[in-house]
């Protein structure tokens, strides 16, 4: 049985729910014509087997596959159907093995899920399947009050004085005229009398008018402050993790942020502690596939006998290591920690 490196990519015509399976090490010329193609495949999580109705089973099942007609001159290309690639991209972070008998030739390996290869669920759909957070409504603050215009204040009545008739120096002198024509008239009589000449006052001058009262001033209502948004943890935190309970809602806004590979194991020894080992596994395989050098390490150690630690991980699987492991290979060729494993492994 040949060993091989199957890379799950998106079809040439990028249908949703077709894919082609890529099987590195095989030569096409070693193909008899007009030979049958079969695959089956285990997922790593509990060891069933994808079976009829997309259902996984304890007992294998082979699905006729057709081999590919992309050119390719390295490898031999089968182009798989929604029957066998939707199980595959409904959970990306489990880990599938996968058997194939083409002719008289059998090969087995751990399944490389590349980027891009979609659901058939996904036909027809145009928009992101990421969730926005609509930003919170922002409370319109009060007016403020415009001032109050005040009227000015009427001016003081000021009494004008009384005028004197143009007519009161006439009178006078004539009263005067006859006060002496008497006076001379009794003296003649050998009676002499004084004369009070009454004055007569005049009348006082009125008061001014009290200015009347200013209206007091107003002074407007305060605006009440706004009060201070929430600080919301950081997306990909251990902290935002415990608030949302979807695990997917979680993920994606997580890879969103286009987190460090610090912040992401951080999240995924939250989630192991927490018993979320979905969540655990999902974040592994989402940026160990995307080429996190040290999540890729971390999830080979997961599976490797040497290191494997019961919990999330129920059991060591020595394939799934070394996938892993050639993974980090893949990136950096010379990391020695990856290179001195896959040999103690391969042996």
């Amino acid at each position: 049985m040949k060993k091989t490196r199957p890379e799950l990519r998106p079809s040439l015509t990028g249908r949703p729910g077709f894919a082609t399976l890529v099987l590195t090490g095989w030569e096409s010329e070693s193909i008899e014509i007009g030979a049958r193609a079969e695959v089956c495949v285990q997922r790593n999580q509990d060891q069933r087997y994808l079976g009829e109705g997309r259902q996984w089973t304890a007992s294998q099942t082979w699905h006729q596959v057709s081999l590919s007609d992309e050119p390719t001159a390295e490898s031999v290309m089968l182009s798989l159907e929604p029957v066998v690639v939707d199980p595959l991209v409904e959970n990306p972070q489990m880990t599938y093995q996968i058997q194939i008998r083409i002719g008289s030739e059998h090969g087995v390996g751990v399944i490389r899920i590349r980027e891009g290869v979609l659901s058939s669920h996904a036909a027809g759909q145009t928009a992101s399947p990421v969730a926005h957070v609509s930003q919170a409504a922002v409370e319109p603050l009060t007016p403020e009050p415009a001032p109050l215009e005040l009227a000015p204040a009427p001016e003081p009545v000021v009494a004008t004085e009384n005028k004197k008739s143009n007519k009161l120096p006439l009178i006078a002198l004539l009263i005067l005229l006859l006060l002496i024509g008497v006076g001379w008239f009794a003296s003649m009589q050998l009676k002499t009398e004084p004369v009070t000449v009454a004055v007569v006052a005049e009348a006082p001058t009125a008061a001014p008018a009290a200015a009347p009262a200013t209206a007091p001033v107003v002074a407007p209502p305060p605006v009440p402050a706004a009060p201070p948004a929430p600080v919301e943890p950081p997306a990909c935190s251990a902290e935002a993790m415990a608030k949302v309970k979807d695990d997917l809602m979680y993920i994606q806004s997580c890879l969103k942020t286009n987190p460090d590979s610090v912040q992401v194991l951080a999240v995924i020894d939250a989630a192991k502690k927490s018993n979320r080992c979905d969540l655990a596994q999902r974040l592994y395989a989402f940026k160990g596939q995307a080429g996190d050098i040290p999540v890729a390490l971390a999830y080979a150690k997961e599976f490797d006998p040497a290191s494997f630690t019961a919990g999330c991980f129920k059991a060591a699987d020595k394939e799934t290591a070394i996938y892993w492991y050639e993974v980090v290979v893949s990136k950096d060729a010379n990391h020695a920690e990856a290179k001195s494993r896959l040999e103690a492994l391969r042996k």
